[in-house]
């Protein structure tokens, strides 16, 4: 059981599943990164970008339900990849080309058009978690059984020693729709070529750890969530996640208005996008989502939400660099 693996259109091909997304502050700089193709997934599967594939960035304006800046990136069979930057109604129009800003290779340091700073490769995974504890979650949580949500006496992360691929955008303060202030709301999405043409979305992420804990990741409806976009998530999902969350505060006591706090995660964590003021320090927490760094404790935080109880993980961060592309290069 992993959120790395989390539905079977997503298994199709672990390229093209997200694992994670961050966004965070540097001097200067907002930097966004996604995480694809866990090794996790297994030897037996390609590791890369798949080159028949689309790596987005979508970014939500001042509050704005649909995207008004996207960045794409688009690998080659090989070393190459191009990334195009997208914006107003181009935006979310998959049939929109864009303006491409950059040219590179894997592993290596290139500068877009705008100051971009951009980087694609495989890195050590950031991201860290016992799974055996998101197992007790999810009978908490999708079974209403009780369970122990405390961390194993012997915690380790279940991620150790992994890879993943990742790309890294760094985006300079500079820029004018990413400027200080301006609240975003941010996305990623992988899209894959269809046989008639056009784009398939094949998986999407907002905030860390949402479907993990209120979907099963063997089902249909798993993937059906991942070809679905946020804007639609309150509708699509909002009263069936109300419902969970109620029920394990009920059961675990903690709220005595078990509905009017679920009610209140509900319009937290929908629509499913990581909010961020740009140019202010990003911090994940119990008590606000501003953005999110490679070492904030996210299941921690997310688990502690949902039970509206104080749930550690019992594990410290993975290690990360101060210096782009912020992530352990993998060798």
């Amino acid at each position: 059981m992993s959120h790395h693996l989390d539905s079977p259109l997503a298994r199709q091909d672990a390229r093209l599943n997200i694992t994670d997304q961050y966004v965070f502050d540097v001097p200067g700089a907002t930097v966004f990164v996604m995480d694809v193709r866990t090794s996790l997934a297994g030897e037996d599967k390609p590791l890369g970008f798949h080159p028949e594939g689309r790596y987005e960035f979508k970014i939500h304006l001042d509050g704005a339900a649909v995207e008004d800046l996207t960045y794409r990136f688009v690998f080659e069979d090989g070393p190459d990849y191009r990334v195009y930057r997208l914006t107003g109604a181009e935006a979310a129009d998959d049939t929109a080309v864009g303006v491409q800003i950059a040219h590179g290779h894997l592993g290596k340091e290139i500068t877009g058009d705008g100051d971009e700073t951009i980087w694609a490769g495989r890195a050590a995974e950031p991201f860290y978690l016992d799974l055996r504890q998101l197992g007790a979650v999810d009978e908490l949580v999708q079974h209403g059984r009780d369970a122990d949500l405390r961390p194993p006496a012997d915690v380790a992360s279940t991620f150790a020693g992994s890879t993943v691929s990742t790309i890294v955008l760094r985006v300079p303060l500079t820029d004018p729709r990413l400027r200080t202030g301006r609240p975003i709301r941010v996305w990623s999405v992988t899209k894959l070529a269809t046989d008639a043409g056009g784009w398939g979305q094949i998986n999407r992420a907002g905030l860390p750890m949402i479907w993990p804990i209120f979907r099963d990741h063997d089902s249909q409806a798993a993937s059906h969530a991942n070809e679905t976009v946020p804007a639609d998530d309150i509708a699509n999902y909002g009263a069936a996640t109300g419902e969970l969350i109620a029920e394990a505060v009920r059961r675990l006591e903690t709220s005595g208005r078990p509905e009017a706090y679920a009610a209140e995660v509900v319009q937290r964590i929908f629509p499913d996008t990581l909010p961020y003021v740009v140019g202010t320090p990003a911090a994940f927490s119990f008590a606000a989502f501003n953005g999110r760094h490679l070492g904030d404790n996210a299941p921690e935080v997310m688990f502690s939400l949902v039970t509206n109880s104080a749930v550690s993980t019992g594990l410290a961060p993975t290690t990360t660099s101060d210096e782009f592309p912020y992530v352990i290069p993998a060798n």
